[in-house]
């Protein structure tokens, strides 16, 4: 049956437009990094011990905005016709007697109203452009969403014009001589606030009181703000992030809410989650603050910006310890970690013998130093049998392992709506270990094929025919090196290996790697929508198909190339990404 609730709608509606506005975001006041130790700028609302913020109070380049502003045009207009077929599948439930006809009404009007906001002119037209700015932190775990606009009262009169449409209007609360809407749901108010040329979006108890809700909405400033700590500054300067965008997430400070006693506005927050850290001996506490230390933070950061490409980074920061040891699990890979073009590609390293003594290194500190806390019984029981699996023999050829590189450059006749296989796969894998030719040799002994094969470690491709498995591995090529074994598969494909045995091995601590073709990904993932098959109780119209596929397509539009890999170095788990975009 088809249902409306106009209020969700219109939290709906402003988390959207949000989300799009987080990529169109600029600010004309003093930039770099001063912005991010600066009260003049929107940190000054921010707690300086917030457990997590996300900040972007940094002007984004023209040259990048007049390159995304007409794509961000296509996708939303997208979703407007997307919008529209929804409402037509609705209009005919309604003609066929299913649904309220007086709440599909009210919904085709907020629907009317919502279709003005869908360009880059109307969200200018709500008070989003390209001097808007935005922040998202806890006070403390309360999460609070912070924008500056360029008229608040452009805002607050779109905001009307949905509740107009909706024909219910939020409620209103006031404190002092600033107002707010607001609906409550399970004793949780969600507080949608226009404050001058701020849009303030949060979530508080219903029992906070003016107080409590002034201090959350920012009426009264923190005594000393994140700007003023200078730790926003401190995390760019370290790890050279761009203060386009800076932030962070403190576990360990979120953790130590739940198992001390909560202070400020957390205080009611635990009371309301009927949480109790009462019978909490000392000892468990001590040791859930010792658990969080293996991780205690998170930060990221764009470290790259231009009209061609976006670079971020994400660093889980590990005590020094643990990532000391993490530092040693990565091997060299020739190729890992480098984009090798095609559709996609991926892979792995791992030092066998390396993975093992960690292992052994986290099984001897829980056993000199066991875990007390009854909390962690099971935990602790587990060193044993992890003991005992550790103990256990391994191949020695296991130990020669150290990763792998795959490259799909093409895939044709892939039909996953139809479950059906591709017809041919242009693609090659290099698998890098010690003494490649004790495997060839160990496999020979289990394939006639490949024992009359008669391979050498020269890196020159042979021909290796497996008529068994049909016409796709027709092209099929081994290339053996002393320290890898190379396979192509697809027509000219082996000519490629030669440079994939050759590539460099670095060993820069690449654990996982992964790149792709995301305009070629976008526009596939747009044409399986259009293909789906039909439910017959629920048919899906080929024009809302159509809609689907387009706003694949205009994503598609966006996007070049992505690319990921994650490292382990002295300061953690660093995730490395990119994103090459389209002319």
């Amino acid at each position: 049956m088809f249902k409306f609730d106009s209020k969700r709608l219109i939290i709906l509606i402003l988390v959207g437009a949000l989300s799009l506005v987080a990529c169109d975001q600029s600010d004309d006041s003093a930039g770099g990094s001063s912005l991010l130790a600066s009260n003049d700028s929107i940190l000054r609302y921010v707690p300086a011990d917030s457990p997590y913020v996300f900040a972007s109070v940094e002007p984004l380049p023209d040259d990048i905005l007049d390159k995304l502003e007409p794509k961000f045009d296509r996708i939303l207009a997208s979703y407007e016709g997307l919008l529209r077929q929804v409402m037509a599948m609705a209009t005919s439930k309604v003609a066929e007697g299913e649904g309220d006809a007086g709440d599909f009404e009210t919904a085709s009007a907020v629907v009317t109203e919502l279709s003005s906001l869908m360009s880059i002119e109307g969200l200018r037209g709500a008070g989003f452009g390209r001097e808007s700015t935005a922040v998202f932190y806890g006070h403390g775990l309360l999460p609070v969403l912070r924008m500056h606009v360029s008229d608040g009262a452009l805002f607050d009169a779109a905001l009307a014009r949905i509740e107009t449409k909706a024909g219910q209007k939020m409620p209103v609360a006031t404190i002092g001589n600033s107002s707010f809407r607001y609906f409550e749901h399970n004793d949780v108010k969600v507080i949608v606030a226009v404050l001058g040329d701020q849009v303030v979006i949060t979530v508080a108890p219903s029992n906070f009181d003016d107080g409590q809700l002034s201090t959350l909405l920012g009426l009264t400033l923190p005594d000393s703000s994140i700007a003023d700590s200078g730790a926003l500054t401190s995390i760019a300067d370290e790890y050279a992030y761009i203060s386009y965008f800076v932030g962070y997430v403190d576990f360990a400070r979120i953790v130590d809410t739940f198992i001390s006693d909560a202070t400020g506005l957390d205080a009611d927050l635990i009371a309301l989650m009927e949480h109790d850290n009462s019978e909490l001996s000392d000892i468990c506490r001590s040791e859930i603050r010792s658990l969080a230390g293996i991780a205690p933070r998170m930060v990221m950061g764009y470290t790259d910006i231009s009209a061609e490409r976006l670079s971020s980074q994400l660093v889980i920061e590990m005590r020094d310890d643990i990532a000391s040891g993490l530092a040693t699990l990565p091997s060299a890979v020739p190729g890992l970690g480098e984009d090798q073009g095609g559709l996609m590609s991926f892979g792995m390293s791992i030092n066998v013998k390396a993975l093992r003594n960690f292992v052994a290194a986290r099984l001897d500190a829980l056993e000199a130093e066991p875990f007390e806390c009854e909390m962690f019984a099971d935990l602790q029981h587990s060193v044993a049998s992890g003991r005992m699996a550790l103990n256990q023999p391994m191949l020695p050829m296991a130990y020669d392992f150290k990763g792998f590189v795959g490259v799909v450059n093409n895939i044709e006749g892939l039909d996953m709506v139809k479950q059906m296989p591709p017809t041919s796969i242009d693609a090659r894998f290099l698998l890098a270990m010690n003494n490649a030719a004790a495997l060839v040799s160990l496999g020979a002994m289990m394939s006639p094929e490949l024992m009359g094969l008669n391979i050498e470690p020269n890196g020159e491709p042979v021909r290796f025919e497996l008529t068994q498995m049909g016409a796709m591995m027709d092209n099929m090529y081994l290339a053996l090196t002393d320290d890898a074994l190379a396979i192509s598969i697809g027509e000219g494909v082996e000519a490629e290996l030669a440079d994939m045995l050759s590539a460099d091995a670095e060993e820069n601590g690449t654990f996982l790697s992964f790149s792709m073709d995301a305009g070629r990904y976008y526009a596939f993932i747009g044409e399986a929508m259009a293909a789906v098959d039909q439910d017959d109780d629920n048919p899906m119209p080929p024009e809302f198909q159509a809609a689907m596929q387009d706003v694949m397509l205009a994503v598609a539009d966006i996007y070049d190339r992505m690319s990921v890999d994650i490292r382990f170095t002295d300061k953690g788990i660093v995730m490395n990404s990119s994103v090459r975009l389209q002319d």
